[in-house]
């Protein structure tokens, strides 16, 4: 039903290209570095990108990325959803698929396209339907796993930074948002604080986010400001709770509209600490320096790199990394182990440098 391997490729001046990653924020981000060496070594291809409806706006307005598929999970997944893609796929004629998401049914989806060259990971069985493959290696970091690809189709790499390209519009928008939430008005440089992430597994506690908060503003050398996203209503009024109960004044809290507006806040932040989650990538992807949160997944495989971040891990828990969906212990103890003086410590030596 699907075609052998080809060792060889070669494709015309201006081939067209799909690259598949429908992963969440931050694996979309993080596939930012393989979308530019895709552009450089073909400038004159056209790229279609599928990614899941709550991720593709990240990469809105990127220069490597002529069209945007944004499908969900129904749209993909199902019988009927399966063939109508396949269907359009193969409409397209493809002349390669890059399948970084590494699921069965983003391989799957290539193959019944008939993408003539299908190059990813194999992983879940899915190796049978790549033309061009390699090994997962769970100890590299994803951005290196997505560039690995690249390179089975002779495309080398153009560097390992991350990319978000935000409009005049958003960041007026977010500067907006600042001001009307009362941040900036001390006059010093802004801290944020993101508490919230998708994976509860990846979750600092949110009393420990306020801890820091207040904590930071005793220093007397910058603000903190917290920012929340749709889901995060919860984590806000813990940490309003938390100032109450401490009798200090209320900190800024912010809540963009979307991922986008959040991305040209933090552009106004000196730093920006937050979960290993979507906003870790976003802060990375728009330059701002940060300190990262990680409780059970592997630092070297997510963390953004590089001399403006730094992350914290707890250094007492023993089963850490596991990089498993549910804890087998009663409570994250990887997480709670991590106080809000070392998070400080690790931003006084970040806003140092």
């Amino acid at each position: 039903m699907f075609k052998r391997r080809r060792r060889d490729v070669a494709f015309t001046e201006s081939p067209e290209f799909l690259v598949i990653e429908t992963g969440l924020i931050g694996e979309l981000l993080v596939a930012t570095p393989a979308l530019r060496a895709i552009r450089k070594a073909y400038p004159k291809a056209r790229v279609t990108v599928m990614a899941r409806p709550a991720s593709a706006a990240v990469l809105v307005g990127n220069p490597a990325v002529d069209r945007l598929l944004p499908l969900s999970k129904d749209e993909r997944g199902g019988f009927f959803g399966a063939m109508r893609l396949a269907s359009w796929i193969r409409a397209k004629k493809f002349d390669a698929a890059f399948v970084l998401h590494t699921s069965f049914r983003s391989a799957l989806a290539a193959a019944m396209g008939a993408v003539p060259v299908r190059a990813g990971l194999t992983h879940e069985g899915r190796g049978f339907l790549l033309t061009h493959k390699a090994p997962r290696d769970l100890r590299a970091h994803r951005t290196d796993e997505n560039l690995r690809v690249l390179g089975l189709l002779g495309i080398p790499s153009d560097g390992a930074d991350l990319e978000m390209h935000l409009t005049d519009e958003e960041r007026g928008e977010a500067s907006e948002l600042l001001r009307a939430s009362g941040a900036g008005a001390s006059g010093l440089p802004l801290v944020g604080l993101h508490p919230g992430a998708g994976n509860v597994n990846r979750r600092w506690p949110a009393e420990s986010f306020a801890a820091l908060g207040a904590k930071i503003a005793a220093t007397g050398r910058f603000e903190p400001v917290f920012f929340f996203g749709p889901a995060d209503q919860e984590f806000e009024r813990t940490i309003a709770a938390h100032y109450q109960r401490a009798d200090l004044p209320p900190p800024p809290l912010v809540s963009p509209k979307n991922v986008r507006v959040l991305g040209a806040a933090f552009e106004r932040t000196a730093a920006v600490v937050a979960n290993n989650s979507g906003p870790m990538h976003v802060a990375a992807a728009v330059c701002v320096p940060g300190v990262f949160v990680h409780g059970p997944t592997p630092v070297a495989r997510w963390a953004p790199r590089g001399p403006g971040y730094a992350n914290v891990v707890s250094a007492d828990v023993e089963c850490r990394p596991c990089d498993e969906s549910d804890c087998r212990l009663e409570r994250l103890e990887c997480l709670e182990a991590v106080t809000p003086d070392q998070v400080l410590e690790a931003l006084d030596e970040l806003l140092k440098e």
